[in-house]
């Protein structure tokens, strides 16, 4: 609690004119004498005195904070030019990161379909008459629901497709028959041009290239359709037509060949319909009413009003009906002029006009639309530029500049205020009504090369669909179907990481995309792109020694570190590691990296300039790898843990966990090899780096597996009796004793199911709390302050494996709650170890209490500081005295200090004046420019060992065979002799019934864990359990004493979890 009582007391007001353009000059004032002295930049303590003589409100602990994002290089000092580098590439940083604040944040999806035809119309029927939820617009900033319907699509040949609102099933109705027709019949093949849809009467509008405007009667579908009447056009062909309403008034119009416009407004749609009945033809010449256009227009009717209007001399090519001017808009066909007719009132006949006409070579009238709230008219160009007119001015205003093709389509959201456009090159953009300002810009890439032939756009449900033979949909913001389907990255994660001092989440997708999270609210606060390519399958991440910057490995092998902070590449190391790097360690200058299918570790200086390699024969492969003090422990996929010395590269001691509970002592046939790398440079390809294997697969394009991985317990003393390492390998939690003299002190089943297995686990900063994630997404919290030493082997269960004894009484467990649908790939928590993160390959990274509750997920939910501090239970307290500390050698580190940066950091650039007049003023102000490079003192660059996240693999588990069986040279005698010791095989001891891991949180599962995640799957498979096979000594050992009193003994303990419906595993995990 004490660590959030800074952020509860500060003001987001102290704040707002802080780095306001007007500062600069005092702030290069104030650098340029506190550095008169020295010569060079800041340090700490004097950047923190500086800043504080103009902004006195702000604590120090937040100048420090800040201090630190910009010396990510660890020289010790802070120059202006860095402050102002740093500023500017905070606001680019912001500036990038509006993903969030898009209209239609998801990628558009396409709809698989078998369509040789040309789409040409596409509307959307509300299941329920309810129109209110299309006319108003009470929903604006508000989550509304989803209304619930079908899509219609027409394609050119008249066949008819009834869609559902997702798109997943569809039923066809032909609109023509050739039924019974002799070959030279007057039943011609129908060829649509256009199609409209009446949501008041539910008839559906086709227009072919007859002179027909058909109505069909669409209560029944998707079942069936029939014909209702028709509208004979008896003068020239129509071209293009338009329907609105209001639920109430509703106005239908065509546009013909010859410039005519005619249209028809009805004063109640519901009550009399659209068109006068009286009019209709008592006999017709087909098998449904028909009436003439002609017809209708004479026909006076005090409910309905018809006319036939000339606009201009041009073909029309697209009308558009304005409530709000009660005016119609046309385009003419050459683009070269529009026109707005304001209809006359139900009692008058007179039209207005008003003409528009294009200037120079372009045309500027390919489409049309209006905005109620500013009063103005914006039409599309050829020269992909939009332009803003008021409807009774013919001079342009505003100029809108982004497409590069010719706009075909605009459309207007009255609800959200904004417009979309789209041009030939399938660009869609999204334009604030506000200033005009391009919002967003989509390229639509999965639709084919042919250009779009009909468009319809979903007001109410923010869901725009476009089609030509194909059919691409996209869900935009404002739904609540659309707030369910929020996740944190579009792809599965890779990994996560927490950093205490400046409260971040920093989460990886598989897209390559870093994202940094704020703790205290859920908001993202940046994202950068950190693979040169966004077909990245797999990106592994982690801190620096520092934890001042972040350092990234993509397929490409490239070691990239990064200011997480404004998301600016700091430098690319020159040694190319593998594709697929396991774990990245921290010690002093020393980075060592390790990647899957291949025994090569990566020994490399931060700098570039002295770097090596180690090897053993003993490793497969490295699937984990961290460090306790001078040591450097390595895991493999085939059971072998090598300790290194990292600073000469020798072997001191190994482990075969698979057939041995004793650690080895490595004489001179165990030691590795190391080899020294030629020094790089930054553009030159890698040669001689040892790897193993250049075609290593992402885990989307493999059988999922799991490795073993491995964490060291560093605030523990290294003692034969102290567990300082624990591993995890089929499902169960190891620890152990990594000197020469020690071994295996226990172990314990940490998952609930049978096919489970551990995928990531870490420990809170004093290593008193384990948590584990596994491969069902179930995280576990468990309390080993007293577990992994020697002298607890007496006080529980435990086993006897060639003379060793290795404890079974496993850890209490605190809490067990399902976080994720699919597999866990991080799991961290704060220092006080109240908070914890989880990341999934569900796409979600979600934060929890320490009790199991679940507080948000990341870009989806938002929280405040009092969701955070969830009152704790007193008698579940736990109080240790310093006897018991001292009992189990463990040492107390303090919890790093967490400054209010959330709040100081999101007004860094200035309030006032654009981002020019500040760097103007900077580059004017500044006066002391030293280079970064010869600044940096490398011998203040500290690394010290950071946890790595590291992709799993099970192993098999054998007994180790005595010395004497190994070394005897009968084989027969050798086989009877495995089997006696296969008898000893440690059987399952249960865990008590506090610890067992469905006992607790078992009830708490969030929303989000009920949409699971189903593209790109893969099925997590681990790999079958090794059964023991029966024998006959096992037979005869049923009847002895022993053997009846074990199975006693198990009967009355054996208490085995329930078992429930295990989740489905999809995509790949880390």
């Amino acid at each position: 609690m004490n660590s959030y009582s800074g952020i509860e007391d500060s003001s987001p007001e102290k704040m707002e004119k802080m780095f306001a353009a007007n500062d600069i000059p005092v702030i290069a004032r104030l650098f340029k004498e506190a550095c008169a002295d020295s010569g060079r930049g800041l340090d700490k303590q004097e950047f923190c005195e500086v800043m504080k003589k103009i902004y006195s409100s702000v604590s120090e602990e937040e100048l420090a904070a800040l201090y630190m994002q910009i010396d990510t290089h660890c020289k010790g000092t802070v120059n202006l030019d860095e402050l102002v580098s740093f500023l500017l590439s905070k606001i680019e940083a912001y500036e990038a990161l509006d993903y969030m604040h898009h209209s239609f944040p998801k990628p558009f999806q396409r709809v698989p379909m078998d369509c040789q035809s040309s789409i040409v119309g596409l509307v959307f029927q509300p299941l329920k008459d309810d129109m209110k939820y299309y006319y108003s617009a009470d929903f604006r900033c508000v989550v509304r629901p989803y209304k619930k319907g079908q899509y219609l699509s027409m394609t050119s040949n008249g066949t008819l497709s009834i869609w559902n609102d997702t798109f997943e099933n569809s039923r066809k109705l032909s609109l023509w028959t050739r039924e019974n027709a002799l070959p030279f019949s007057h039943i011609k093949k129908m060829c649509v041009r256009s199609m409209e849809y009446i949501r008041e009467l539910k008839q559906l509008v086709v227009a072919n290239t007859t002179q027909e405007l058909i109505f069909y009667d669409c209560r029944l579908l998707p079942v069936h359709i029939e014909v209702k009447y028709a509208l004979v056009v008896d003068e020239d062909q129509m071209t293009t037509m338009n329907y609105w309403s209001n639920g109430t008034k509703a106005v239908f119009s065509y546009g013909d060949v010859a410039g005519f416009l005619t249209f028809f407004i009805s004063h109640d749609v519901k009550k009399h319909g659209l068109f006068c009945h009286k009019a209709f033809e008592k006999i017709s010449l087909q098998k449904y009413p028909t009436v003439y256009v002609s017809t209708l227009i004479r026909h006076d009717s005090r409910n309905f009003q018809c006319m036939k209007v000339h606009a201009f001399n041009d073909v029309c090519s697209q009308i558009r009906y304005f409530p709000s001017l009660h005016s119609i808009a046309i385009c003419g066909n050459s683009f070269k002029t529009m026109v707005v007719l304001g209809l006359p009132k139900p009692t008058e006949t007179d039209v207005s006009k008003e003409f528009f006409n294009s200037e120079g070579i372009f045309d500027f009238f390919t489409c049309v639309e209006y905005a109620p709230a500013v009063e103005q008219l914006v039409t599309g160009g050829t020269d992909g530029s939009l332009r803003v007119w008021f409807p009774s001015n013919p001079s342009c205003i505003e100029t809108l500049k982004g497409h590069d093709k010719p706009i075909t389509n605009l459309m207007y959201n009255t609800k959200d205020q904004i417009l979309i456009s789209l041009s030939e090159d399938k660009n869609v953009r999204v334009w604030s009504e506000v200033g005009w300002l391009c919002r967003q810009s989509i390229q639509v890439e999965n639709i084919g090369q042919a250009p779009i032939t009909s468009i319809c756009y979903n007001i109410h449900n923010n869901e725009l669909v476009l089609a030509n033979s194909d059919i691409t949909k996209c869900l935009g913001e404002g739904t609540d179907v659309f707030r369910e389907s929020l996740t944190s990255h579009e792809k599965p994660l890779c990994c996560a990481l927490y950093h205490s001092f400046f409260k971040r989440v920093i989460s990886c997708c598989q897209k390559g995309e870093v994202t940094v999270w704020d703790i205290l609210t859920g908001n993202a606060v940046m994202q950068f792109q950190v693979t040169p390519s966004k077909t990245n399958r797999h990106t592994f991440m982690s801190f620096d020694g520092q934890q001042q910057s972040l350092i990234t490995v993509c397929q490409d092998g490239k070691l990239r570190r990064w200011n997480f902070s404004n998301g600016k590449e700091l430098a690319v190391h020159p040694v190319t590691v593998q594709k697929y790097v396991t774990a990245i360690v921290c010690i002093e200058n020393r980075m060592f990296v390790s990647g899957r299918d291949s025994k090569v570790i990566f020994d490399l200086d931060i700098e570039g300039y002295d770097n090596g390699l180690l090897k053993h024969a003993y490793l497969k492969d490295i699937t984990s790898m961290d460090a306790h003090g001078d040591r450097l422990i390595t895991a493999s996929s085939n059971g072998n843990i090598i300790i290194w010395d990292h600073k000469n590269g020798d072997v001191l001691c190994w482990i075969d966990a698979s057939t041995s509970p004793r650690t080895r002592m490595a004489g001179e046939s165990a030691q590795g090899l190391r080899e020294i790398l030629p020094v790089q440079n930054n553009t030159s390809k890698s040669k001689g780096t040892g790897r193993e294997s250049t075609n290593s697969t992402a885990p989307t394009e493999i059988q999922m597996y799991t490795s073993p991985l491995i964490v060291c317990l560093k605030t523990r003393d290294a003692k034969a009796d102290t567990a300082t390492l624990l591993t995890s390998a089929d499902g169960y939690i190891y620890a152990w004793s990594v000197i020469c003299t020690g071994g295996l002190l226990g172990k314990f089943r940490a998952v609930k199911d049978d096919v489970a297995v551990i995928t990531t686990m870490s420990t809170d900063v004093n290593e008193e709390i384990l948590l584990t994630g596994d491969s069902t997404g179930r995280i576990c919290r468990w309390d080993i302050r007293r577990f992994g030493f020697k002298r607890q082997a007496n006080n529980g269960p435990f086993e006897k494996r060639n003379g060793w004894l290795v404890s079974l009484c496993p850890p209490p467990l605190l809490e067990s709650w399902q976080a994720h649908p699919t597999a866990v790939v991080s799991v961290e928590c704060d220092p006080a170890c109240t908070n914890i993160i989880t990341a999934g390959l569900d796409c979600n990274v979600c934060q929890w209490t320490n009790k199991g509750i679940c507080i948000g997920v990341f870009g989806k939910d938002r929280w405040d500081t009092t969701q955070l501090h969830p009152k704790e239970d007193p008698d579940e307290g736990q109080t240790e005295n310093s006897d018991t500390d001292e009992l189990f050698s463990v040492k107390r580190i303090a919890a790093s200090p967490v400054p209010d940066y959330d709040k100081f950091i999101n007004r860094i650039w200035p309030k006032k004046g654009s981002k020019a007049e500040l760097l103007a003023k900077c580059r004017k102000a500044a006066t002391i420019r030293p280079e970064l490079d010869k600044d940096i003192d490398r011998s203040k660059t500290k690394f010290v060992p950071h946890p790595p996240k590291t992709s799993r693999r099970r192993r098999e588990t054998h007994l180790e065979q005595s010395s004497a069986q190994a070394a005897s040279p009968d084989r027969s005698k050798y086989r009877r002799a495995q089997k006696r010791a296969m008898l000893e095989v440690n059987v399952l001891i249960p865990c008590p019934p506090e610890s067992l891991p469905d006992k607790q949180g078992s009830h708490r599962v969030p929303r989000h864990l009920y949409m699971p995640y189903t593209q790109h799957s893969t099925h997590l498979k681990p790999h079958p359990s090794q059964s023991r096979p029966t024998t006959d000594h096992d037979h005869a050992a049923k009847g002895s004493p022993d053997m009846q009193h074990r199975s006693d003994h198990k009967s009355k303990n054996l208490r085995l979890p329930p078992i429930v419906d295990k989740s489905k595993l999809i995509h790949h995990q880390t």
